[in-house]
């Protein structure tokens, strides 16, 4: 998709379709689709009028211009009641938009940024939206499909700008294109079936954006892993055929400081449950249980191409949690890469186990600052649903920083306790703990566990269980995997470098 600035009129502007804009609570039109509405004879404001158009939240209504102007469609998008619209709203609104235009085989698109929003928002973010929208609202995931004859999609975006710095604007639709573009390759990669994407392949996949953007890279196999003793990680990957692979990638962008953030993503690439096997209903989505994984490689890639001033490491222990003679048993006793020892009371709480010796090892190598990503509990999602990702931490500071990180990036997160009442659910009577004490508060007891491991180190954990699929096209993302927390991790990353 490519992205052409313009300073030209609106009505000026060739293009299969132009986008503009109308709110619920206003009777007129403004601005831009007021010079529009008066080339079409005044057509918009007559369906306005006759409450066809309304102006609601994601209403879209398509008006063929027929020469009027160069233009050869009109696109209405309703943006709800003005005093209710944000930046997020506004994003979703447009992708919205965007894919009722691809819809309709709309290849070149225009979109208009006025100076009606100049006063809401900043230039740069409101470009960094509408691209984010476009990009991430038209994403199809379609490798394995046969190609029908007629498969059309956007090609060119034409962003024109009145009365609004031009430099602003497409500084923040740069920003949008690298941003949407690396959670888009999460997207992928989560959506990718597991036969495809096993531990190995998904080590080549981080080498491939290690070697595109000059990104060290040193993947551990199995031996290296043993010689660590690893034994968490060891141990859920023992029922797979499939060798267990540690991904370590360092970005270096401020040499002159000891400051390190690790990323860290869960990395299972097909979860079973184990020898305690999951319920067959939706066995299949277990593919995408390395989503955490899949969101910081998308984070990497899009810091390594902007470069802000900080240093970053990245951690991914990638495993398939399988069923065999050699599979991990109820009630094994694990010795992790701390030292400390594990219980295991269920074979499908394995995401921590992972994580523990990802987070200890992140440490190991110099990680000041923790984040791990992880598609962890079922039980966030009796929380919280699938609108918001969970957040826990041991350090309320560095929480302060994600979360504004989080709300910048328009994708919503929650805290949630790990108060010290809350340690007797990981306590067990043959090891320093144990991975699992049944349903109760199963999103916590997740976070206590891996507080054990990040100890004193500044961490955040992100448990993204309802937030990392879609269960339908909405909003920014369709059905499938939505990449989620890439946009946090970019922002985090540039914020912490004080870009």
């Amino acid at each position: 998709m490519q992205f052409k600035m313009s300073t030209e009129p609106i009505t000026a502007i060739a293009s299969d379709c132009v986008i503009v804009t109308h709110t619920e609570d206003k009777d007129m039109l403004l601005g831009l689709a007021k010079e529009i509405d008066e080339k079409l004879d005044h057509r918009i404001s007559q369906l306005i009028a006759e409450k066809e158009i309304k102006g609601r939240f994601g209403e879209v209504t398509i008006l063929h211009t027929w020469g009027k102007f160069p233009a050869k469609r009109v696109l209405v998008l309703g943006l709800g009641e003005e005093d209710k619209l944000t930046l997020e709203k506004a994003r979703s609104a447009y992708a919205i938009a965007a894919r009722k235009a691809q819809s309709i085989g709309v290849r070149e698109l225009t979109v208009a940024i006025s100076q009606k929003y100049k006063e809401i928002w900043n230039p740069v973010d409101l470009g960094q939206a509408i691209v984010e929208a476009i990009m991430l609202g038209v994403y199809e995931f379609k490798p394995y499909k046969k190609k029908e004859e007629f498969e059309s999609s956007i090609e060119r975006i034409i962003v024109t700008v009145s009365d609004i710095s031009e430099k602003a604007v497409e500084a923040g639709v740069e920003r949008g294109q690298i941003f949407a573009e690396s959670q888009n390759l999460a997207r992928d990669f989560t959506n990718i079936p597991a036969n495809k994407m096993t531990p190995s392949i998904l080590a080549e996949k981080a080498k491939d954006i290690a070697k595109k953007y000059h990104v060290d890279i040193n993947v551990l196999n199995q031996e290296e892993i043993e010689e660590l003793n690893m034994g968490a990680f060891m141990a859920v990957g023992k029922g797979s055929s499939e060798a267990s692979k540690m991904i370590v990638m360092k970005y270096t962008g401020a040499p002159d400081s000891n400051d390190v953030i690790g990323f860290v993503g869960k990395g299972v690439t097909f979860d079973s449950g184990g020898i305690q096997i999951k319920a067959e209903k939706d066995l299949d989505e277990m593919k995408g249980d390395m989503a955490g994984a899949a969101a910081v490689l998308g984070a990497i890639n899009a810091i390594a191409v902007l470069k802000p001033h900080v240093n970053v490491i990245v951690v991914i222990p990638a495993c398939e949690n399988m069923v065999s003679g050699h599979a991990i048993h109820p009630g094994d006793v694990v010795h992790t890469f701390s030292g400390k020892s594990v219980e295991i009371k269920h074979t499908d709480a394995e995401g921590r186990l992972i994580l523990a010796d990802a987070i200890s090892y992140a440490r190991h190598l110099g990680a000041t600052k923790l984040i791990d990503v992880a598609t962890l509990t079922g039980s966030v999602i009796s929380a919280l649903g699938h609108h918001r990702t969970g957040l826990f931490n041991n350090n309320e500071e560095w929480a302060k920083d994600v979360k504004e990180a989080a709300k910048i990036s328009g994708e919503k997160v929650w805290e949630l306790p790990l108060d010290d009442d809350y340690r007797e659910l990981i306590e067990s009577d043959f090891a320093d703990m144990k991975n699992d004490a049944g349903s109760p508060a199963g999103a916590i007891q997740g976070g206590m566990f891996l507080k054990e491991f990040a100890e004193d180190t500044p961490w955040v954990h992100l448990d993204i269980a309802g937030t990392s699929d879609s269960l339908e096209t909405k909003g920014i993302n369709p059905k499938g995997a939505t990449g989620v927390a890439v946009r946090t991790l970019i922002a985090l990353a540039m914020r912490f470098g004080g870009n």
